[in-house]
């Protein structure tokens, strides 16, 4: 937790938005990256609470106990579970108002706030309108459809930019280099899916199992030995649908002329080989077809059939192409 707080502390948007003489006291973090999220505002509060010249200095006696997640003038929702409810919008007007124990200010983090029924969202308003001037509210959502758009109007609203592949590698350096750097590749900046593809103890085979099938699956003939090996992780479907997504993302920007956006770089080469059976129109058809089996999964359909699926579109599209 501490590189990612490192990464978070350097990153060029935390920089800029602590720049900002009139940051507000309510505040709205937006991105569908939760684990970003939940560090982001956490340094976000440090930066707040430090009494250090150079904010956050990470001397004081504040930025310490941030550190160690142990500041008595910084409260987490939701207290119970993963969705907030009233009555930690409740726990929050109990407290707001009460003197700082350890600081100058108060700081309510509210995690997984597009989980917030309509009773929490209604409640929280009024205090959103008028908050203490030495308390600070912070909202992290990941999508703002959710919420109300008087609470939107009444917040400051920063939507949180993917990290660089450089800062993702330094959040996450003590891991594995060749996991680490395909788990990079395929999470497109998101901290969360990173996470989730390093904690997968298989995830180096599903990479290569996923790479192997893009590489050499020609015709019919190989689409039983691929379908038998994929159907393997058919409990982890949703790791291999990433994988192909990424992979077939990058054989399109080849095919577009734009090989320095390439995220698997490693495998660049053998991407290439692989290029001239399609045409763009084709890749782009294939996406698409992904992002159809990841609502299809979402809905529980039949894993088996869903692989099987994708890959005899995945052949049609070549058969298309070649005609």
């Amino acid at each position: 937790m501490a590189e990612y707080e490192n990464v978070i502390l350097n990153n060029s948007q935390f920089l800029e938005i602590i720049k900002e003489e009139l940051i507000g006291n309510s505040i709205l973090f937006e991105t569908q990256d939760e684990v970003l999220l939940e560090n982001f505002s956490l340094c976000f509060a440090k930066f707040l609470l430090c009494n250090g010249k150079n904010k956050p200095c990470n001397e004081c006696i504040s930025c310490q106990k941030m550190e160690k997640n142990a500041h008595s003038d910084v409260k987490i929702y939701p207290l119970n579970g993963k969705n907030v409810l009233v009555d930690d919008v409740k726990d929050l007007i109990e407290n707001i108002y009460l003197k700082p124990i350890e600081s100058d200010k108060n700081i309510f983090i509210f995690n997984h706030f597009s989980s917030a029924n309509l009773q929490a969202q209604n409640k929280l308003l009024k205090i959103l309108e008028e908050p203490p001037k030495n308390s600070y509210i912070i909202l992290n959502v990941t999508n703002s459809s959710k919420i109300l758009p008087t609470i939107m109007s009444r917040c400051k609203k920063i939507r949180l930019k993917s990290l660089s592949d450089g800062e993702m590698l330094s959040a996450f350096k003590d891991e594995n280099i060749t996991k680490l750097e395909n788990a990079v590749e395929i999470a497109q900046g998101s901290m969360q899916k990173a996470e989730m593809f390093l904690k997968d103890e298989i995830f180096a085979e599903t990479f290569k199992n996923c790479l192997n099938t893009v590489l050499e699956l020609k015709d019919s003939r190989y689409l039983l030995k691929y379908s038998s090996k994929l159907r393997l992780e058919k409990n982890n479907l949703g790791l291999v649908l990433e994988v192909f997504e990424s992979l077939y993302r990058d054989i399109l920007l080849i095919k577009l002329d734009k090989e320095n956006l390439v995220k698997n770089k490693k495998h660049l080469k053998e991407l290439l080989s692989v290029c001239e059976e399609y045409d763009c129109d084709g890749v782009d058809k294939i996406i698409r077809k992904i992002f159809e089996t990841k609502k299809k999964m979402e809905s529980n359909c039949n894993a088996d059939m869903l692989i099987d699926s994708l890959l005899l579109y995945i052949l049609e599209v070549k058969y298309l192409c070649r005609r």
